[in-house]
């Protein structure tokens, strides 16, 4: 059984790597000032970026939480989620209001993806 660990700090890891599955812990926007358009935008970068430090991409996103804060943030979450996935390539998704430990945070997202064979 294979484990790798990325973005290790004392209390979590940013990434875990288990055969070829990834797991990416709670992403939430460092800009903080930005509107819920913003802050997605920021996240599904930032899983992105996460991704392609293993050689994954979005197209291999298998499955997003998502906890939203507001309700009424959910048209704007979905206007950048539509643009972010490449038609056919949507993962599969669960939606829940959450009181998100920072108010500023909007959106906050956990992500598994697969690690594609090279």
């Amino acid at each position: 059984m294979n484990i790798e660990r990325f973005g290790v700090v004392k209390r979590r890891a940013e990434m875990v790597l288990h055969d070829r599955t990834l797991y990416i812990g709670g992403q939430v926007a460092d800009d903080t000032g930005g509107d819920i358009e913003a802050q997605t935008r920021e996240i599904l970068l930032n899983i992105e970026r996460l991704l392609h430090s293993v050689g994954s991409d979005r197209n291999q996103v298998l499955s997003v939480r998502i906890l939203l804060a507001r309700r009424e943030d959910y048209a704007g979450l979905n206007r950048v989620w539509d643009e972010f996935f490449p038609e056919g390539h949507a993962p599969t998704r669960a939606c829940t209001l959450a009181e998100l430990i920072d108010p500023a945070w909007r959106v906050e997202m956990i992500a598994v993806a697969a690690l594609p064979e090279r």
